[in-house]
């Protein structure tokens, strides 16, 4: 039982003081109810302690019992302070009874001392820190005062911390300037404003691309923008016939399923476009996220940011939905490094892409991604009068090419006109080659060229493009078109390209 006349259960984390194995008062808390002082008391034991003050405020919170004394403890009283304690307490009893006396030695048991603290600083970081000049008389008049024994030495200030305030106090040089600032006073401080130097963020160019593209993608194409993770879904991609391939594993996966780090976007892509094709009939999905390449020289993952996108049409226009993937892809590259886009048929390099309508996006004849339609057997297990086409750029590589200085170039007050090209070309004939016969002749009045529709069957090909022209200073006369129209087919003929009957 406590003082209080309550009884306590004590675990064994609690700090006791006992008389042998008698408990006589829970250390910092409150005495036993044996310890208690009655009226035919005659004579006392008296402890003047100090206690750890967490270890205080943890056994107060297990007994449910805060008390004047625990809350003092908790707040980490001075330890030097027990022997002036004892004084007081023998000079208060003697005042009140003359015939008191002490009946033994003082018995001083120190079992951990506070080390002491001592601080160094300069003037100059007592003047940075306030913002004010306080003279080196008033900074030792106020430490000194405040029981502060300081060393100074050609600007330079040892302090050491009494007791008192060493106890979570002044613990650091910052609570040094608080003492010196408290004491001279904040109402002497004269208001100023801080300055500070106002740097621009430097433009982070890959991000604002990013930005770019999006805006590109979403708002001129109509895309949605769609979030994965980084490993492949091996369930899923059965599903779509799209085999996981081998590449960095994860070692502490719970699904087996997800332990491969996947080498492309779009199988992620095409799986979300399964799982969608029942909302709508067409519709554009892009990412832009992370892929890994195995592991570089040092053993780390070769990851890259890429580009990926799906456009999905239910209709199973696969032409049309090349093209018109063929048209973003001009659209990102032209806007944004203000560069014309090449491509280059190449064997696919995954199962799932198309034998023969896989083809490298170029730069400056530097490759930066792929386009490709669906292998057909995928394309028959997402869906079978479905087509989906897709294209992946790799962020990186495209962030170190270059972009070309944008002329302005006054648009033509002139009517413009144009002039429709329906040709015949073998099968393995390169829209390249067919472009190069008007731009070598490099008219100012041809503004553009588009292809707007093509046909294939039985090895032979018909493509039709639309070329655009307009004039600074006058509007064009037919007879001068097809002057140059002409021109063009004399070129298509030399590669084997001629107008369809």
């Amino acid at each position: 039982k406590t003082l209080d006349g309550v009884e306590r259960i004590i675990d064994e984390e609690t700090l006791m003081i006992c008389n042998g194995d008698t408990p006589v008062g829970i250390a910092g808390i409150m005495g036993g109810l044996e310890s208690e002082i009655v009226e035919d008391t005659g004579s006392v034991v008296l402890e003047s302690a100090n206690f750890d003050g967490v270890s205080i405020r943890k056994s107060s919170s297990r007994l449910g019992h805060r008390t004047d004394a625990s809350a003092r403890y908790e707040k980490m009283l001075d330890p030097e302070l027990t022997l002036d304690a004892v004084g007081r307490f023998v000079k208060l009893v003697k005042d009140i009874d003359s015939g008191a006396r002490v009946a033994s030695k003082l018995t001083d048991e120190y079992v951990r001392k506070y080390p002491e603290i001592s601080l160094s600083f300069d003037k100059k970081y007592v003047d940075r820190y306030t913002g004010i000049d306080i003279s080196d008389e008033q900074i030792n008049k106020t430490l000194t005062a405040l029981g502060f024994a300081v060393d100074y030495a050609e600007g330079n200030y040892t302090v050491k911390v009494p007791s008192w305030r060493a106890t979570k106090d002044v613990t650091i040089k910052a609570d040094i300037i608080e003492e010196i600032t408290r004491i001279y006073g904040y109402d002497n401080f004269n208001i100023s404003t801080t300055s500070s130097p106002l740097k621009p963020v430097p433009n982070d160019y890959a991000r604002l691309e990013d930005s770019e593209i999006k805006d590109i993608l979403v708002q001129k194409y109509g895309f949605h923008e769609v979030h994965s993770y980084v490993w492949c879904d091996g369930r899923k991609f059965k599903k779509l016939g799209i085999e996981v391939e081998d590449n960095v594993k994860v070692l502490n996966i719970e699904n087996s399923d997800n332990g491969v780090l996947r080498n492309s976007m779009l199988p992620t892509l095409l799986v979300m476009a399964q799982e969608n094709k029942d909302f709508a009939d067409k519709y554009s999905i892009f990412e832009i996220g992370r892929v890994v390449d195995g592991l570089t020289a040092d053993g780390l993952c070769n990851e890259r940011k890429h580009l990926g996108a799906v456009i999905y049409d239910k209709s199973g226009n696969e032409k049309a939905a090349y093209l018109k993937a063929v048209e973003i892809v001009n659209c990102i590259i032209g806007n944004i490094k203000q560069k014309k886009t090449g491509y280059a048929k190449i064997a696919p390099v995954h199962a799932w892409q198309h034998p023969k309508n896989t083809a490298e996006i170029l730069i400056d004849g530097k490759k930066v991604g792929v386009l490709c339609a669906l292998h057909p057997s995928n394309r028959a297990k997402l869906d079978k009068t479905a087509a989906a086409v897709c294209f992946e750029i790799d962020m990186d590589a495209f962030s170190e090419i270059d972009a070309n200085s944008i002329m302005f170039r006054e648009p033509s007050t002139q009517q413009s006109t144009y002039y429709d090209l329906s040709l015949v070309l073998a099968d393995n004939t390169k829209y390249s080659d067919i472009a190069a016969c008007w731009e070598t002749l490099e008219l100012a009045e041809l503004e553009s060229a588009k292809v707007i529709d093509t046909y294939e069957k039985d090895g032979i090909k018909s493509i039709t493009v639309r070329l655009f022209f307009a004039a600074m200073d006058r509007t064009l006369e037919m007879e001068e078109v097809q002057g140059w129209i002409d021109t063009v087919l004399a070129n298509l003929g030399k590669i084997g390209v001629a107008l369809r009957a």
